[in-house]
């Protein structure tokens, strides 16, 4: 978590590798017959810039409702806010693919696994109290 924190730090303030990356490829001049360097053909780099999931999560209490679209064609966007009493998503995706019921329901339905887990583990504790 540490990490995860440092890197999102750094890429607030411009810090983040892949932004680094992102000028560097911008700097090549094709026209001018510059070859950029292999690494950006790489398919895993190329891959790697490809966002079908689109998370983020903005959980203050004047933001009760929010979204943002998918940043691919094929994609879905999945903003979600994080309250003491509950959690509030926002899933989005063209049309076209119908994936919003479906994943909305998926995700209802790990939510409330979690909740019989959590509560269920919490009842074990009461009884081994007594």
């Amino acid at each position: 978590v540490q990490d995860h924190n440092r890197y999102m730090k750094n890429a607030a303030v411009g810090q983040g590798v892949d932004r680094h990356l992102l000028g560097l490829s911008l700097l090549v001049r094709q026209d001018n017959g510059e070859r950029p360097p292999r690494l950006f053909s790489d398919d895993v780099f190329v891959r790697s810039k490809r966002w079908r999931v689109s998370t983020s999560q903005l959980s203050h209490p004047r933001f009760a409702l929010w979204g943002y679209g998918e940043v691919v064609p094929d994609g879905v966007g999945l903003a979600y806010s994080i309250h003491p009493t509950s959690c509030v998503f926002s899933i989005t995706a063209l049309k076209q693919h119908g994936w919003t019921d479906k994943l909305a329901e998926l995700l209802e339905e790990a939510l409330l696994e979690m909740r019989l887990a959590i509560e269920s583990s919490q009842e074990d504790k009461m009884k081994s109290r007594l």
